[in-house]
């Protein structure tokens, strides 16, 4: 009678195992199924380059700037924009940004290039520089009822100064000033000049063109001059995040580039530019 009941126990128990090896076997797929379908879709906007997303500073004559009717603009906007339309692409321009957040979401890849920078060493192990295309005279800036002698850097000594924070002058002018020179440093560049008209610093340190558009938006560009010769003239280039699928289109912007160059193309835009916002010449565009 025990044998019976045992052999009848192992007779459900098996049955059981059975039922349960079923329902899991047919379960398992439709469960697979259901959470494959649970799943966010992978994000591909960003896997293809069919926008160049661009940023830079808001006031970088002729680099980029915002013009009075609001656009976003400038050479090196003009540049990847060209490109964009010969290449079926898009462009979205941001530049109402702080630099230093511009470079963040650069790195990120959330911004696939910069308008514009100068090149710096450590840079280049974070981004990818495309050709120079244009080159920026980097100047003394002194309130002309306070002038003192200069021709080279090492004749800024002894003296204070001040430049925009949070951006570079270039490898030269940042290594010598950070160990050679008294220099302050600004937000703004409105605010940099604030400091030499009310006599708190004996100079600025600043790009001829944004410098002298500023002045003449300030109203003070008889109070202020730029001192020739330039401190250090640095080259510009387009700046790429190696996190960015357009990276890849770095060589043939590098083409149009010296394209635009030979045809006198970059030279015609680079007057535009300073005309709308150094010389405030109304030629159209």
């Amino acid at each position: 009678m025990r044998s019976k009941l045992r052999y009848a126990n192992l007779i459900r128990i098996c049955a059981l195992c059975v039922i349960i090896t079923a329902l899991t076997g047919l379960s398992t797929p439709a469960m697979a199924q259901q959470s494959d379908r649970n799943k966010p879709a992978a994000d591909t906007s960003r896997s293809n380059c069919k926008t160049i997303t661009i940023g830079g500073p808001t006031s970088w004559q002729p680099i980029s700037y915002i013009a009075k009717d609001g656009r976003q603009t400038g050479l090196g906007i003009d540049i990847i924009t060209e490109y964009a339309k010969r290449n079926n692409l898009d462009v979205r321009v941001d530049i109402e940004m702080p630099w230093a957040r511009t470079l963040d979401l650069l790195f990120q890849g959330e911004i696939d290039a910069t308008a514009g920078a100068y090149f710096k060493t450590e840079r280049q192990r974070l981004y990818h520089y495309s050709d120079p295309f244009y080159e920026d005279d980097i100047m003394v800036f002194q309130h002309v009822d306070r002038r003192f002698g200069y021709r080279q850097i090492s004749d800024l000594r002894g003296y204070r100064g001040a430049r925009p924070h949070g951006g570079s002058l270039g490898n030269e002018i940042d290594s010598y000033s950070s160990q050679n020179l008294d220099v302050v440093y600004s937000p703004t560049i409105d605010r940099i000049f604030d400091l030499l008209v009310a006599g708190h610093v004996d100079y600025v340190l600043l790009g001829r063109y944004d410098g002298l558009a500023t002045l003449r938006k300030l109203g003070i560009q008889d109070e202020i001059i730029a001192v020739d010769p330039p401190v250090a003239r640095n080259p510009v280039h387009l700046m790429f995040s190696r996190n960015s699928p357009c990276r890849r289109h770095i060589q043939q912007i590098n083409a149009l580039i010296a394209e635009l160059g030979d045809r006198g193309i970059l030279q015609e835009r680079i007057e535009y530019h300073l005309g709308q916002t150094v010389f405030d010449v109304d030629n159209g565009s």
